[in-house]
């Protein structure tokens, strides 16, 4: 059909993907954070949201959120849980210079967030519509996230489901393996660049 040109001509037209010649993988920590819903059915509340956010440098959940209705709002805690336990504040300005890689999920496009995330001093920093590799610091992390929490497992409630979220999250951390990482754990990566920073002269 389509060789024939007998498609409907309404039908949106197939365009060239982009050549993704960059990185996304930052050169330092709290430079880009990566956020993303995920959407996870339980037997006794149905389907709930789980939100994390994640440091494009060494791949570390920085945040994350299990919560019933995936609204705004819901968006907005992995990013206040990160900024509270990364910077010590989440008052104004509290995380200037700090980009957040996101799609266009309505949750990201509202007023409420975009205005939120710039009180704190973030930039928000959107990837291409339809190109899931843009944001794919986050996109990588869900990915393990649903072959280590939720795929194969049958969860009651929210409450099972948070706690699964909760240890995860704490092991990742703690003993995930990340190549980039020169195999070290996002936690390690952290405590490694703690230590080189706090020895670096004064310029």
């Amino acid at each position: 059909m389509r060789d024939n040109n007998l498609l409907s001509p309404h039908r949106a037209r197939r365009r060239d993907g982009r050549i993704h010649d960059g990185t996304i993988i930052t050169d330092a920590p709290n430079v880009m954070w990566g956020t993303d819903g995920v959407r996870v059915f339980t037997l006794e509340d149905g389907w709930g949201w789980i939100f994390p956010a994640v440091d494009h440098w060494n791949a570390e959940c920085v945040g994350w959120h299990v919560c019933k209705k995936g609204d705004r709002f819901a968006a907005l805690e992995p990013i206040k849980m990160g900024l509270a336990r990364l910077y010590g504040s989440t008052s104004a300005g509290a995380a200037r210079g700090l980009s957040l890689r996101m799609d266009h999920g309505t949750q990201y496009l509202s007023d409420h967030f975009t205005n939120q995330i710039k009180f704190w001093g973030i930039h928000p920093s959107y990837s291409f519509v339809a190109e899931p590799q843009g944001n794919g610091a986050v996109e990588r992390f869900n990915r393990t996230l649903k072959e280590q929490v939720i795929h194969g497992r049958v969860y009651r409630n929210l409450d099972e489901l948070r706690n699964a979220v909760r240890q995860f999250v704490d092991r990742y951390n703690a003993q995930w393996l990340v190549e980039k990482n020169g195999f070290l754990s996002p936690n390690q990566a952290r405590e490694q660049w703690n230590a080189a920073m706090s020895v670096r002269p004064a310029a």
